[in-house]
């Protein structure tokens, strides 16, 4: 089915908030389309003006050809991700996290598998299978070893619990989708409970982490390579002095991110033109994906910010621009291998294995807790240069390692014992000797002809006119007036 004319009768947003497309199909009938969402009603009227195929937004016109595109839960997957791809306007880098959930964990399992015949137990077999199976990297290890140190959890040496729901919840938005198109009856996996993650801390240097990695790379990134003596067929063994390649460029490029808090595509997208030495800050509007191998217009959050630069921006800065020839010319080179398998090059130089993402993390640690500053950054300054939206994913870089002024302020239990009895201990009263008594009434006498005050014997005398008349007020101090006074 297709447009008769390309031109699209009108668009309006309902009130339950999805928007209806009506046109005319090449039979001069009206049609009408209910879409969830703007992107995917703007999908549907791309498709209109162009006069493209409409099968796929009206799979009922064609039951049997949807029928054998989505007979198994393997072409189901296929129609989902190119749903994601040409209506839903999914970054490449994120479908490559998808294609790679679906091949590794969730197609061994139920490619196969007619999606007629899907159950919740379909599901619930592949968390099992997931739930078994170890990490195939090593820096994955690596880092959640320094996360937590030599204090593992029983399941450590297993996929983690944040993992494995982020490729279950691959498998129930797939299933969802076939639900709300029609090839599915119903929903089989919508009453299937994922698995709670407990938020963990990120991963960070500390100031000597810092100092002692870019000491490393000032000299040039020496380390001792295991290799076999030549001629040796690899019976003799050696460590081999090596050097790492491009150490001057990685150290511009991991001081650079620990000073700014940018992430590495944004990094890797400036050019001079972003840069603004005179005014002191640089403006980030775009990045770069390793991923997609490709620019992208805009940041992580669709945003634009401007970033203030301190002295050792500043002269990584002018040190780059002197080398490009033009002002469009990419300022840094983030493809290199030692930032791709960074973690690898922690332990090069034998720091905490790290991601490189983490140095951003150690930006914004050093930022709000005040870390090599004179005072700490107010989290809203810190997450305006992070670029988040919510200053609850703020918080989470944030990591209050120096925590003071909290819970070491509560009194122990010597200090209540000590408080209790000095409030109940009742307080000494005395007679007033008949000296202070003669005082008290001369005062009164004084104090009543004029308005001032006076302290005789423990009392405050004082006086005011409230118009009527005198008022005299005493107010005891110390010692009480005898029954003589």
């Amino acid at each position: 089915m297709k447009s008769r004319d390309g031109k699209v009768t009108h668009c309006r947003k309902t009130q339950y908030g999805t928007f209806k497309v009506r046109f005319y199909d090449e039979s001069n009938k009206v049609r009408d389309r209910t879409c969830k969402t703007l992107t995917e009603a703007k999908a549907l009227m791309r498709a209109i003006k162009f006069q493209e195929d409409l099968d796929y937004w009206y799979p009922e016109q064609n039951q049997e050809s949807c029928k054998i595109k989505t007979g198994t839960f393997s072409a189901l997957a296929e129609n989902w991700l190119e749903h994601c791809k040409k209506v839903r306007d999914i970054s490449e880098s994120c479908l490559i996290n998808y294609r790679g959930h679906l091949r590794n964990h969730i197609l061994p399992v139920i490619a196969d598998k007619l999606v007629k015949d899907l159950t919740l137990l379909d599901i619930e077999e592949i968390a099992k299978c997931i739930a078994a199976k170890k990490p195939q990297t090593r820096s994955y290890v690596a880092v959640r070893k320094n996360r937590f140190e030599d204090d593992f959890f029983e399941d450590d040496e297993f996929l983690s619990t944040a993992y494995r729901r982020e490729i279950l919840t691959v498998a129930c938005m797939i299933s969802k989708y076939g639900f709300e198109r029609g090839f599915l009856s119903l929903n089989p996996f919508k009453d299937f409970k994922l698995p709670e993650s407990a938020e963990q801390p990120y991963d960070y240097w500390s100031m000597n982490d810092e100092d002692a990695f870019l000491d490393w790379l000032e000299q040039g990134g020496p380390y001792l390579k295991h290799t076999s003596l030549p001629h040796s067929r690899g019976k003799k063994k050696y460590d081999k002095p090596m050097k790492l390649r491009n150490s001057e460029e990685l150290f511009d490029i991991v001081l650079f991110a620990l000073r700014s808090g940018l992430r590495k595509g944004e990094i890797g997208a400036l050019s001079s033109r972003d840069v603004f030495l005179d005014k002191g800050f640089i403006m980030v509007r775009r990045a770069f994906s390793t991923k997609e191998n490709k620019m992208k217009n805009t940041t992580k959050g669709k945003t634009f910010r401007r970033v203030e630069i301190n002295a050792d921006m500043i002269q990584i800065l002018e040190k780059r621009m002197r080398r490009v020839s033009s002002d469009k010319d990419l300022l840094f080179n983030i493809k290199m291998n030692s930032i791709k398998f960074f973690s690898r090059t922690c332990r090069l130089a034998k720091v905490k294995e790290i991601h490189f993402h983490s140095l951003r993390h150690t930006c914004l640690t050093n930022l709000a807790n005040g870390y090599g500053m004179d005072k700490p950054l107010p989290l809203p300054q810190v997450q305006r240069i992070a670029g988040h939206r919510e200053i609850s994913t703020t918080m989470r870089y944030v990591h209050a390692e120096g925590v003071e002024n909290t819970t070491s302020q509560q009194w122990s239990r010597e200090d209540r014992k000590r408080m209790a009895k000095e409030k109940d201990k009742p307080i000494e009263q005395t007679k007033a000797s008949p000296q202070d008594n003669k005082q008290a009434q001369e005062s009164v006498q004084t104090i009543a002809s004029s308005d001032s005050s006076k302290e005789v014997g423990g009392y405050d005398f004082s006086s005011r006119d409230n118009g009527s008349g005198k008022v005299i007020t005493i107010r005891r101090r110390l010692r009480l007036v005898s029954n003589e006074a």
